[in-house]
């Protein structure tokens, strides 16, 4: 029987290309095929029809409903709310919607299961992928999608959308076919249907044997391949998230600056348009310490090749890197035109101790080894002014109408004695404090040039700075 509606399938998808057959086919023979393809598509729909869930999201205020689109069926939603299609992940009730809803939204969220109605509140959100994971108020279990068993769809090839209703259609699930008329390269790539959906978002798509093919986002459908990873990243993540602090101690760094290579360079030297030069690898960060250098060329991020050209290729990278802390990464470098494997472990990244000086009315940090090569700086001791506050000493008018020191300047030295570091230029204010000097010297490098500032410290308030 599944060879017999394969074939009828196949006969089928040559008449809704407009493609013509060497034998014309009878009334009766095209009926068949749609009835084969009508029962595959209502089989295909089954396999993911317990892992569907309407949502529905009121504000605190009534907001306008999305206003509907010619050709599409609304599917359920009141006034004052916004509806959308949700994908259940796990038994425990993870819901993945496709907005972005903040912990302390004050939105109202009702996910209906079938027939049966839970309440819902935002459990972590990823601004990338521009998705939510709803956790269920519930006891229940649930039946989640299986996101193991995922196809790609190809150009010509019928898909089936899976969207749920709620009680205006007595919460039926609608399969609706479509035909995969294209795809968009991207981090995650989207396959483009020959009709539109922009009211369905979140709705299921699987192919005729049922795999989960993808989810509807924006009219098109976000390729469930490409997707499959980052969510059970996202998934482990909102299992575990305590607070934003805890979040902010888990992410990693990797510790490079990177540039896109050139697409005419590359293809002189035959190389991939998606390989992002290291332009520097910053000294102890998690590239520097898995052996990255200066000058290779990355062309595979943990076995997969980099796709894209250009900016797209290095945010194609950044989205897939997905740091965390203590995590095992691998890359593949270009050098000296030969491949070379490296792996290595993400670590944290370092926090510059910041120091605030009422006294001389500027706030400086650590200079890190990356500080030094994207702002350019042409010293790598002493401290780096973040701010300069206003009526201070080091905020009066110098030469040329600028401040006596400004932001991004690095000073060197306090009344002659060294500043290395944060901690040594805590030590030199400390001893001008209790010396209490009508004015200090200042030396300090701006750019290229060396210079010398007097500041008088009778200007401004004398407030103790604290370290931050």
């Amino acid at each position: 029987m599944h060879r017999k509606i394969i074939g009828l399938l196949a006969g089928c998808a040559l008449l809704a290309a407009g493609c013509a057959t060497p034998h014309p086919r009878t009334a009766a023979e095209g009926q068949a095929v749609f009835a084969a393809l009508q029962q595959a598509a209502a089989v295909a729909g089954k396999k993911v029809e317990p892992s569907i869930a309407l949502v529905k999201i009121a504000k605190g205020t009534a907001a306008q409903a999305p206003q509907s689109t010619p050709g599409v069926i609304r599917i359920g939603g009141s006034s004052g709310a916004t509806t959308m299609c949700g994908a259940v992940l796990t038994a425990r009730g993870h819901v993945l919607i496709p907005s972005v809803i903040k912990a302390d939204d004050d939105s109202r969220i009702t996910v209906f299961i079938g027939e049966n109605e839970y309440a819902a509140r935002p459990l972590k959100t990823d601004e990338t992928l521009g998705m939510t994971i709803l956790k269920l108020d519930a006891d229940a279990t649930f039946v989640p999608l299986d996101v193991s068993q995922n196809a790609d769809l190809a150009v010509g090839e019928w898909a089936v959308i899976v969207r749920p209703t709620d009680e205006t259609a007595d919460y039926q699930k609608l399969s609706t076919l479509v035909v995969c008329q294209g795809e968009m390269a991207g981090r995650h790539r989207r396959f483009l249907l020959n009709l539109s959906f922009t009211s369905s978002a979140g709705a299921l798509v699987v192919n005729l044997n049922g795999q989960w093919a993808g989810i509807l986002d924006g009219g098109m459908v976000l390729a469930a391949s490409d997707l499959r990873d980052d969510l059970k990243t996202f998934l482990a993540e909102a299992a575990g998230a305590k607070s934003p602090d805890d979040e902010k101690k888990k992410k990693g760094w990797f510790g490079s600056i990177l540039e896109p290579i050139n697409k005419e360079y590359a293809k002189a030297k035959n190389l991939t348009p998606s390989g992002l030069w290291v332009a520097h690898a910053v000294k102890g960060g998690s590239a520097a310490n898995a052996g990255v250098r200066d000058g290779d060329l990355i062309t595979a991020l943990n076995g997969k090749p980099l796709r894209l050209s250009g900016v797209r290729a290095h945010e194609y990278f950044l989205k897939s890197l997905h740091p965390r802390v203590g995590e095992k990464f691998s890359v593949t470098v270009l050098r000296n035109n030969a491949p070379v494997e490296l792996g290595g472990t993400f670590g944290k990244l370092p926090e510059q101790p910041v120091l605030r000086a009422e006294d001389l009315g500027v706030t400086v940090s650590g200079i890190s080894d990356s500080e030094v090569y994207t702002r350019n700086l042409f010293a790598d001791r002493g401290v780096l002014v973040t701010e300069v506050h206003r009526g201070s000493p080091a905020a009066t008018s110098g030469t040329l109408r600028q401040t006596l020191i400004a932001k991004d300047d690095v000073i060197l030295e306090l009344a002659g004695v060294p500043t290395a570091n944060v901690a040594a230029f805590g030590k030199v204010l400390e001893a001008i404090r209790r010396a209490r000097p009508p004015v200090v010297l200042v030396k300090y490098q701006r750019g290229r040039m060396t210079g010398y500032a007097g500041l008088n410290l009778a200007i401004g308030e004398k407030d103790h700075g604290d370290k931050q």
